[in-house]
């Protein structure tokens, strides 16, 4: 758990210390927080889970519809001991641009299955929190923060990397 606090730390501090202006090519988009309009983004990162107390890891694929909103799935693995934790997201995001980076509220459908031995939970519900991100050309740095209501109610910091295609 330590180790983790100071890894998203470490990431959302480089947020700002790295931050640097950058030129702006009209043949290339380059921005600090948006994304380009109809592209893709794909990416992996670490991800806490408060209520099994363990890190798992987190992917995304993202739809870009505009330079400030966009939607797709994650999908999140857990195991601890005998539990297997496997959450799914549909989330939509809307980049509010900073000067150091995009902050964007986090809103979306989730399903968890819930794995022991001799038992398995499903369940439907909500995904909502918060998260900061910084592109940096190609590559984009990210934290979030998102809360899944349900009756497998759970609290996530997921911290990792995008990658942005065309």
């Amino acid at each position: 758990m330590r180790s983790f606090l100071l890894i998203a730390l470490f990431l959302s501090l480089s947020l700002e210390s790295f931050a640097q202006t950058e030129e702006k090519n009209e043949e290339e988009f380059k921005h600090h927080c948006l994304f380009e309009e109809q592209a893709m983004t794909i990416g992996l990162g670490a991800s806490y889970s408060f209520e099994l107390e363990a890190v798992g890891i987190n992917s995304r694929v993202y739809y870009n519809l505009g330079e400030h909103l966009c939607m797709g799935p994650e999908f999140s693995y857990f195991k601890k001991g005998e539990k297997t934790v496997y959450d799914f997201d549909l989330v939509v995001h809307y980049i509010f641009e900073t000067k150091f980076a995009g902050l964007y509220p986090v809103v979306g459908l989730n399903y968890t299955l819930e794995e022991t031995v001799h038992h398995t939970e499903k369940e439907a519900g909500v995904v909502f929190g918060a998260g900061a991100h910084r592109n940096f050309n190609k590559l984009t740095v990210f934290i979030e923060y998102a809360h899944v209501e349900s009756n497998l109610a759970d609290d996530f910091i997921t911290v990792g990397l995008m990658i942005h295609l065309k």
